[in-house]
This record gives structure tokens, sequence and C-alpha cells, in this order.
């Protein structure tokens, strides 16, 4: 495994992380929460703003669709327990701060 930031938050207080110039945010799956990267692999769109529609999230800028499982399998690792969320993000971001703020794909 490469190198990894250990960041603790409060779900559902805190829905996503910031880390640098990045964001991730939580997706509530079966019971479990991902902490998904945030930017569209294609154009760089912000995902969290993104709609979720047959399992499928939209990315808001030019309209690719993303498999929610997949994106669920490439998430950050993490560790939950009750509330508390442990998460790994990778090393070099910056410092990681859990924050709450406007998430769309829910």
């Amino acid at each position: 495994m490469s190198a990894r930031v250990r960041v603790e938050l409060e779900w559902p207080r805190h829905n996503a992380v910031r880390a640098g110039d990045e964001t991730y945010f939580f997706l509530e799956r079966s019971g479990s929460v991902h902490l998904i990267h945030s930017r569209c692999p294609h154009r760089g769109g912000p995902l969290h703003l993104g709609e979720i529609e047959d399992e499928r999230l939209r990315c808001p800028w030019h309209g690719s669709t993303f498999r929610v499982d997949r994106l669920c399998d490439r998430a950050v690792p993490t560790i939950q327990r009750g509330s508390s969320v442990v998460a790994y993000l990778p090393a070099g971001l910056g410092e990681a701060v859990p924050v709450h703020q406007m998430v769309f794909a829910s």
C-alpha cells in the first residue's frame, strides 16, 4: 500500500474531507460509508455535486455517469465504528480536514 494519511471524523456530522485542493465525499450504501474522490476522471468535475440515478452517479459538468458500486470499490480505505470513521487518504495532498458541505450525491 502506498503512503497514507490518517484522518478521524464523525459521520454524518462530517460528510466530506478536504485535503489540499482535493475533496473526498461520503456515499452511504448498505449501511457502510465509502469515501470517494470527488474529481471526475473524465474532466475533473465535482462528483459530490452530481446526482445518483439508477445506481449511477452523473457528473454535473458533462453528464458522464459512473457506476456507484465501482466508485465504492475504489474508495479511500475506511474503518467505521458507529458514527466514528477513520479514513486513510493518499499522502502528499496536504492537511486532511473533516468538513460538512453540500453533497448532492447521496
